[in-house]
C-alpha cells in the first residue's frame, strides 16, 4: 500500500532571501572603521538641512 504525501505548492518567493526588518548603512572613517548610521544621525542631518534650507526665488520673465 502506497501513501501519497501532499506537498504544499512552492512559491517563487520561498527561494528568495528575506530582507532584515531594519536596513543597515555604514560610514567608513579615516582609519577604515565602519560606523553604523543610526536613526539619530539621520534625524540630526535632516534638522540641519531644514535650518539651512532657503526657498528659491521665483524667476521673473524678461
Amino acid at each position: 500500500m502506497r501513501q501519497q504525501v501532499q506537498q504544499k505548492p512552492r512559491l517563487l518567493s520561498d527561494n528568495l532571501p528575506r530582507p532584515s526588518l531594519q536596513a543597515r548603512g555604514y560610514l567608513v572613517d579615516e582609519q577604515g572603521r565602519e560606523i553604523a548610521i543610526t536613526e539619530r544621525m539621520i534625524q540630526q542631518a535632516c534638522q540641519e538641512l531644514e535650518q539651512q534650507w532657503v526657498a528659491p526665488q521665483s524667476l521673473k520673465a524678461v
